[in-house]
């Protein structure tokens, strides 16, 4: 899969017409947040997924944008901030759209189907879940 990273993809993108959010508090690791902050963007035609990601702010939160490469359409965000002991990180909300290609994506599906993509793509880890299977 060539990729390289990338901050900001915003370009043309696609908002959510049907999103939906939900508190999430998920611990991640050092490893998976770097990679996460990290982002990625394709580099052919191949590769189906950005991982678009704004600037830490001055509280160390930073929004992980899943987009469709092809169609510049966002299905995912994660809002990412430093755990309340500061012992590491957690993904403290998503928000996923619904309505994706006629089909309704529930909480618990959208939830999956993120965790999926950053174990998939990026090689997160995300141990605090169970392994899935895609």
């Amino acid at each position: 899969m060539a990729m390289h990273f990338a901050k900001r993809i915003t370009d043309d993108v696609q908002p959510m017409q049907e999103p939906a959010t939900a508190l999430w508090n998920l611990s991640i690791s050092y490893a998976d947040f770097e990679r996460l902050r990290a982002g990625i963007k394709p580099l052919d035609m191949d590769d189906k997924w950005i991982f678009s990601v704004t600037d830490l702010n001055q509280s160390g939160h930073i929004t992980i944008r899943l987009i469709r490469s092809w169609t510049k359409t966002e299905l995912y965000r994660l809002a990412v901030k430093p755990s309340d002991d500061f012992s590491g990180f957690e993904i403290e909300a998503i928000t996923w759209e619904q309505n994706q290609g006629g089909i309704h994506i529930s909480e618990e599906q959208g939830k999956k189907e993120a965790v999926l993509r950053c174990r998939y793509i990026l090689g997160c880890d995300i141990d605090t879940l169970p392994e899935y299977d895609p």
